[in-house]
């Protein structure tokens, strides 16, 4: 045992150190293109896509009134329109599902390149939709797109962070990893700068705010050939050791040795084909897997937090507030900006302060924004100087959200599963995650009416459960190897058996 521990410690310190002298070096040009590429292409366009309807939110409302009047000869109900609003709106993350829950297939298929390439054709395919959509008075016709273009950021969500996180070297793993998440506020803000009203978000140049989804993706689509592709993939799936060991040198540099990155990737292959496949039955009946479980709670609690209630309404939430109309769009703005500046410093903040404490103060800061904001939207007329403080209580919620529920749980599963259960634990962390995504969107407006000024009650209840759970069952990963976490999350028993290859799949 002591032995062992030594020369793991030995190893440990001679890839250190051999890491250390390959940060010197820097970021090859080819790491650079890629994680443009795939952020500009991918993760900018699902971010766009998720904020890029609020701005112009009713004008296209009033598109669909009057294609209805047209068409039928009677104006909309109130309620109709409600409901084709926010099928207009949740249908993209139907589609992101589909994508999502289909994004490891693509990318096993066609490679993690040629999967980001395949998501671009269906990007432009959403934009033929948008552009064809108002001259032919056919609001459906937009709706389809906002399906299709979900598809599309579904696809991209799941391959981009495998395609990052494949060719970067371990040093530089986890920061590359924050990149999509990163990517995805960029995108939110640039939608909130284009939708105003002077710039594409009025009423002759909608489409065309629209349209603009697809401008990155085709463009990428004619450069990713010229870079490589993930050299995981080329030894692991596709068992061409050749061109994995050119891909890997493209990555680390021509200079690098790359046989510890070869043999690396050879033992993981070793490992997949003497564990058992796992299922997502296996997943659930796996009583050493439950405890990692709670991994689940931030993924659904990210969505029914509300922070999407932001980003989809937040139009509408500040003009109910009473913040006066010419300063709507920059109200709306200030989200996008808070939301990509903290972003930027919890890249800083992760390895700062752990994931745990983050989530945990992320959550509490959300609670008491939502419950300070209830309190304004319900003596606004008693006091309207509070609709300010409404405000910047939202700006105070998006911040909360950036440092805790936002970027965590995007990677906090790759910590706590290995290598055989993890992309089954991932694909249905996804799957939730756009669900309860798509729920929010569908049943916020209803929630809207129906809970008035006490509208963040909900999301309130929500906060407050994630925060008990994280606080009573999420352990800090932060600088612990797989065998510590598997210590904290299984016990030594369960540990044991897991390093044997055991999986206990009885109830």
């Amino acid at each position: 045992m002591f032995k062992r521990s030594y020369e793991d410690g030995i190893e440990r310190s001679r890839l250190t150190l051999k890491e250390e002298g390959a940060s010197k070096s820097g970021i090859t040009p080819m790491l650079y293109s890629v994680c443009f590429l795939c952020v500009f292409g991918s993760s900018l366009v699902h971010g766009y896509s998720t904020g890029v309807l609020n701005a112009p939110e009713f004008t296209i409302q009033d598109f669909y009134n009057k294609t209805f009047t047209e068409r039928y000869n009677k104006l909309i109900s109130i309620s109709l329109l409600n409901f084709l609003w926010a099928f207009t709106v949740s249908v993209y993350l139907a589609g992101g599902m589909v994508g999502i829950f289909l994004a490891g297939y693509f990318a096993n298929r066609f490679g993690r390149r040629g999967a980001l390439q395949f998501s671009h054709i269906f990007a432009v395919l959403a934009a033929v939709f948008f552009g064809i959509s108002r001259p032919l008075k056919v609001f459906e016709l937009l709706i389809i797109g906002r399906f299709i273009i979900g598809f599309s950021a579904g696809i991209g969500s799941g391959v981009v962070p495998m395609y990052l996180t494949e060719s970067a070297a371990k040093h530089i793993r986890g920061s590359l990893g924050v990149l999509h998440q990163l990517g995805l506020t960029i995108g939110i803000l640039l939608s909130q700068i284009l939708g105003l009203e002077e710039i594409l978000g009025g009423v002759d140049l909608w489409p065309v705010l629209l349209i603009f989804t697809a401008f990155p993706g085709f463009i990428v689509s004619f450069l990713l050939p010229f870079v490589s592709e993930s050299p995981r993939f080329l030894l692991i799936v596709k068992k061409d050791e050749k061109r994995a060991t050119e891909a890997l040198k493209a990555f680390r540099g021509e200079d690098h040795d790359v046989k510890d990155d070869l043999q690396e990737m050879r033992e993981e292959q070793r490992q997949l084909q003497d564990e058992p496949p796992w299922t997502m039955k296996q997943l659930f009946k796996a009583k050493k897997l439950r405890f990692p479980f709670c991994f689940f709670v931030p993924c659904v609690g990210q969505q029914l937090s509300g922070i999407n209630v932001v980003f989809y309404y937040s139009t509408g939430i500040f003009k109910e507030a009473g913040i006066p109309d010419d300063y709507l769009r920059y109200a709306t703005l200030g989200t996008g900006v808070i939301n990509v500046a903290m972003t930027i410093i919890t890249v800083y903040l992760m390895e700062k302060c752990g994931r745990r404490p983050l989530l945990l103060y992320g959550m509490i800061g959300m609670g008491i924004s939502a419950g300070i904001i209830t309190i304004c939207l319900n003596v606004k007329h008693v006091a309207p100087g509070l609709s300010y403080l409404s405000f910047i209580c939202t700006l105070t919620f998006v911040v909360s959200f950036a440092i805790g529920l936002g970027p965590i749980p995007l990677f906090l599963g790759g910590e706590l599963f290995k290598q055989g259960p993890r992309p089954a634990a991932m694909s249905f962390s996804g799957m939730l995650n756009w669900l309860a995504n798509f729920l929010v969107g569908l049943s916020f407006p209803f929630i809207l009416s129906g809970f008035k000024a006490f509208t963040f009650i909900p999301f309130l209840v929500v906060v407050v459960i994630g925060a008990i759970i994280t606080f009573k069952y999420v352990k800090e990963t932060k600088n612990k190897t797989y065998e510590e976490i598997a210590q904290i999350y299984y016990g030594n028993d369960e540990h044991k058996s897991l390093e044997n290859g055991e999986v206990e799949l009885k109830d």
